[in-house]
């Protein structure tokens, strides 16, 4: 089940994005979101896994979210994200946001994060 930090997330680069992010896109800028994170504080920013799919690192709840339910979406406000989140989301849109999803995909599967998950059996 999706977290409600995740929904969160999920809505501000939908935001950023004026709703016309694919779910593909989507998927690599959360990726590219947690790692930053990682990176820069050593903690992450959602606690949902992230699975090494084909077309690259996948957070499953926020996939299946975003097909099926995406409309729910609409109605939240992402005020009550914090502002360290708020910074990593901007951040990270603001440089590959307008990205073809394509080379996003060629970029995370490029990270030995994904190669090694996506070798490992269980691919998370």
């Amino acid at each position: 089940m999706i977290t409600k930090k995740l929904k969160l997330i999920c809505k501000k680069i939908l935001d950023l994005s004026n709703n016309k992010i694919s779910n593909l896109a989507l998927q690599k800028l959360l990726y590219l979101i947690q790692a930053y994170s990682l990176i820069d504080s050593n903690e992450p920013i959602f606690e949902d896994k992230i699975e090494a799919w084909q077309y690259g690192p996948v957070v499953p709840e926020a996939y299946y979210y975003f097909r099926y339910k995406k409309k729910e979406l609409e109605n939240l406000s992402t005020n009550d994200l914090e502002k360290n989140i708020q910074k990593y989301i901007n951040e990270i849109f603001n440089t590959f946001g307008n990205i073809n999803p394509f080379i996003l995909v060629k970029l995370t599967q490029s990270y030995e994060s994904w190669i090694n998950s996506w070798r490992n059996s269980e691919g998370i």
